[in-house]
């Protein structure tokens, strides 16, 4: 009985060669597809889960996703940034969803003083900042629980320099600096420094430093007040004076002004902020270079630029890129657009829509003279808006607080679109 079960139990023992064969090859070929199967499962897992360029879906929606997997509940509230410009101070109103309100600017002079007086007498941005109407506006912003920073300009070349280069120069801005913080109701410090042309890797390390003693002194003098730095969308390629690595440490926020690809001087008529297109249609576009900045940067220190205006040029025709003429170049805020579309019959105003960059422009004719204007508006705005909150950045930061006029158009897309603590909407 022990032999007949042991014997029953070899297979070896008791089936065929060819029929073992068979067996054995049978058993291989399952094996070969279960492994296929896996591996094949695996790519799939990591094609929907890599990061990829975003990709422009050619759509008339107003909503849609600029990826595989977007994020649907950003985890952060979102910052609403206001630049507020001197020269805009009697026209702004401020709205509901605005948080922070930064008051644009003060100059940084070359010994690292704050410019107070010009050839032409007091200097706009300090006048200004002592006028009853800020301090309406200062009293509004707080009133809503809101903030109210400052913004510190240099960009003269020359002047950027000399401070950089002078460490007592910048010890006399902290003093400077510490005047203003204590004479105004400012919980923030905005550094805007430009420099055209590429700087030297000393000049770049310099401006790092810099930020890292201005961090110091605010986090020793004050505790809570918080610092930003502004840079262009193209800092990325590091032709810039920001080390983004670098400065992403010791900042709250970086607004990346992605704006202003085509500008006054534009040879061609083009969008002031395309979200895509990139070298094919223009030099650049949004997407390529906030992949570049979150790869640097944690998202939620990141406030993408959002413009409020645009620019208007005469052009050889009302092509959406047509040639424009020298030196006609102008600004062309959202309320200047407004009054153009009031006078659609008198100026042969045409519409359109440009689907690579997701941005509207239009035509126009006056004196026999065409006219092409690219700016922002509700639809070209609420794009912007999937973006930021699919990439879940930080917010956005407004260029500029009133270039809107008396329009709530573009505050309503932003309230109906970003998570936003002030906005009794989203309640």
């Amino acid at each position: 009985m022990k032999k007949f079960f042991r014997n029953a139990s070899s297979i070896d023992d008791v089936e065929p060669p060819k029929k073992k064969k068979q067996r054995s090859y049978k058993k291989l070929k399952v094996g070969v597809l279960l492994l296929l199967t896996i591996i094949f499962a695996s790519l799939v897992t990591v094609w929907w889960y890599a990061e990829e360029p975003l990709e422009s879906p050619i759509s008339s929606l107003t909503s849609f996703s600029f990826l595989r997997s977007p994020t649907t509940s950003p985890k952060n509230k979102k910052v609403i940034y206001g630049f507020l410009p001197y020269w805009n101070v009697t026209k702004v109103t401020i709205q509901p969803e605005l948080t922070h309100l930064s008051y644009f600017s003060l100059t940084i002079g070359a010994d690292g003083s704050l410019i107070t007086q010009t050839d032409e007498g007091t200097e706009p941005g300090f006048s200004k900042l002592n006028s009853d109407d800020f301090l309406t506006l200062s009293n509004q912003i707080i009133a809503q629980n809101g903030n109210v920073e400052l913004v510190l300009t240099q960009f003269n070349a020359d002047d950027i320099s000399s401070f950089l280069n002078n460490p007592s120069a910048q010890e006399k801005f902290l003093t400077s600096l510490d005047s203003v913080l204590l004479a105004y109701p400012f919980t923030g410090v905005n550094i805007d420094v430009e420099l055209n042309g590429s700087p030297s890797p000393k000049m770049r390390d310099q401006f790092t430093t810099f930020m890292q003693t201005l961090r110091t002194h605010l986090n020793e003098r004050y505790g809570n007040i918080t610092l930003s730095v502004d840079m262009y969308a193209s800092a990325v390629e590091g032709t810039n004076i920001w080390d983004i690595s670098a400065l992403s440490n010791e900042v709250d926020y970086i607004v990346v002004m992605a704006y202003d690809f085509h500008r006054r001087q534009s040879s061609q008529a083009g969008p002031v902020a395309p979200l895509f297109g990139g070298k094919d249609v223009w030099d650049n576009d949004i997407n390529t270079y906030l992949q570049g900045f979150v790869e640097l940067v944690p998202p939620e220190k990141v406030l993408l630029g959002i413009p409020f205006y645009g620019y208007e040029w005469q052009t050889t025709s009302r092509d959406a890129q047509s040639h424009t003429f020298p030196d006609t170049g102008a600004t062309a805020s959202y309320e200047r657009v407004q009054e153009l579309l009031k006078r659609k019959e008198e100026l042969k105003v045409e519409e359109g829509w440009n689907e690579n960059a997701l941005s509207p422009y239009i035509s126009y004719v006056e004196d026999n003279e065409i006219f092409v204007v690219y700016y922002e508006n509700s639809r070209s705005i609420s794009y912007k808006l999937d973006y930021v909150n699919q990439l879940d950045l930080g917010g956005i930061a407004i260029w500029a607080l009133g270039y809107e006029g008396n329009s709530r158009e573009l505050w309503e897309v932003i309230n109906k679109k970003v998570s936003n603590p002030l906005s009794t909407s989203n309640n």
